[in-house]
Order: C-alpha cells, then structure tokens, then sequence
C-alpha cells in the first residue's frame, strides 16, 4: 500500500544517495551518526581503546566536516563519506 500522503510530507521516506568509502550506499535515515556512518563502512565493528575510526564527509550542499562519537550530521544526496580505521598499538 502507498502512503498517499507522502507529498504532503517533504523528507518522509526519502531515500539518500550518498557514498561511502567510494561504494555507493543508500540510507533512509535524515540523520546519521558517527557509528551509523562507521557500520556502513566497516559492518560489525566498533571503536574500541585500541581501534579508532576517523570519519569526514563532504557533501555538495553545504559544509564539509567530520564526526566524532556522540556526533550526527543532516544527509544530503551525494554526501561522500571516508571511515579510516586505525590500529593504536
């Protein structure tokens, strides 16, 4: 069944396109957070003391930036997302 209403929601539903560490991903969410972002790259895993993922983003309409845990950003279509995984050893 389709919601009949869904032009009267703007942003309900939407599906963004976005690319992740060069593989393009698509989310449903308007916000991601830091470990949204981490698990598209890296499935399963989690920072942990000794594993620290660093996460920026570019994004076409608007502001560059990265995240942090604990930090979520507004997606936009062909937002590029880069997740690096460190080892602390």
């Amino acid at each position: 069944m389709s919601n009949s209403h869904s032009d009267q929601a703007p942003g309900q539903n939407k599906v963004y396109s976005i690319i992740v560490n060069g593989r393009p991903r698509e989310v449903t969410d308007h916000k991601l957070t830091y470990l949204q972002v981490v698990q598209l790259a890296y499935p399963g895993e989690v920072p942990t003391e000794k594993i620290v993922f660093t996460v920026t983003y570019s994004n076409p309409h608007g502001k560059d930036g990265s995240l942090v845990d604990g930090q979520e950003v507004v997606v936009k279509d062909g937002m590029i997302f880069n997740v690096r995984k460190t080892d602390q050893s």
